[in-house]
């Protein structure tokens, strides 16, 4: 069962427990991890998903796992599939029996 409200995305994360508390820019960010400033920017700004590269990055910087990152990215996208306009399609799909 999804949740009813749509899960926090990981650029969420990265713009309130990384930029803000850790004091970091995002140009910064970029630097340390070595990615571009775009690329920060469009995830804190929930334009861009985030990679497996991505994941791997920011859990180290951040001395989580990268299956954090993935799971919170995976969450959204779940949530997103199940609200788009082909999830009526989907709900369609009968079940196979063997």
């Amino acid at each position: 069962m999804l949740p009813k409200n749509r899960p926090t995305h990981p650029g969420e994360f990265i713009r309130e427990d990384i930029l803000k508390k850790l004091s970091v820019t995002e140009k910064e960010l970029a630097k340390a991890i070595g990615v571009s400033p775009e690329t920060i920017s469009r995830i804190i700004n929930e334009e861009e998903r985030i990679s497996a590269d991505m994941a791997l990055r920011l859990g180290r910087f951040t001395k989580t796992t990268p299956e954090m990152w993935l799971n919170l990215q995976a969450a959204v996208d779940l949530w997103d599939a199940c609200h788009s306009q082909h999830f009526e399609e989907i709900r369609k799909i009968e079940p196979y029996a063997a």
